[in-house]
């Protein structure tokens, strides 16, 4: 009888334990309303070691609310970036080597958050912010090779983060476009001959989102 009646007691407890008369606030509100998601692809513009310099990326996010995306995003640079002073290190270091293919190369990538302004408008604007980490290297292709692998002569990892700002147009229901600029801050780099700050740069970009918002 005794097991039965305690029992009857902590069925009678839980609701109270569960359901808390003053219950905090929230980011989110009371649940997480799964609006929408959509794949985006983000092309950046600028100036690395004194060449043009584009990046290329993609990102995924899930929308909530209509007001915010939260997912993953990530881009690395396709441009060629040369830096002769530190070729004449590599120089030294290795006398014989033919540096005619060698570039300075990176790319990084994280957790995205992303705040939308004016959200019921056609026209919005959009705060992506991206938190991660990312790669840098100087790298040449052996001689006579035609594949994609490369010989690495320095590089480091470093931490990314990068606040941005876009305009953003809903062209369709499925399909959104946005043109701003971002800052890429990165943490102090560790290469001969480079500047500890060479990727910490402004940045125009702009913005394809395909999904459901």
């Amino acid at each position: 009888m005794r097991p039965l009646v305690l029992m009857l007691l902590i069925g009678a407890a839980i609701p109270a334990f569960a359901q808390p008369s003053g219950t905090p606030r929230t980011l989110f509100g009371d649940s997480l309303d799964l609006t929408g998601g959509y794949f985006g692809m983000t092309a950046r513009y600028t100036n690395v070691l004194s060449n043009d310099a584009v990046l290329f990326g993609f990102s995924g996010a899930v929308v909530i609310g209509h007001k915010i995306n939260i997912g993953l995003a990530g881009c690395w640079s396709t441009s060629v970036l040369k830096n002769p002073a530190y070729e004449e290190v590599l120089r030294e270091r290795e006398p014989n080597i033919d540096l005619s293919g060698l570039e300075l190369r990176y790319g990084y990538g994280g957790f995205l958050i992303e705040p939308i302004i004016f959200h019921r408008s056609a026209v919005h604007l959009t705060v992506p912010v991206i938190v991660g980490v990312g790669g840098v290297s100087y790298s040449y292709p052996p001689p006579n090779s035609n594949s994609y692998q490369r010989n690495r002569t320095d590089g480091q990892a470093f931490f990314a983060l990068e606040p941005g700002l876009e305009l953003e147009l809903s062209v369709v229901s499925a399909l959104r476009i946005g043109i701003g600029g971002s800052f890429l801050y990165t943490s102090d780099l560790d290469l001969p001959a480079t500047s500890t700050d060479v990727l910490r740069t402004a940045m125009g970009r702009m913005t394809l989102k395909f999904g459901a918002f």
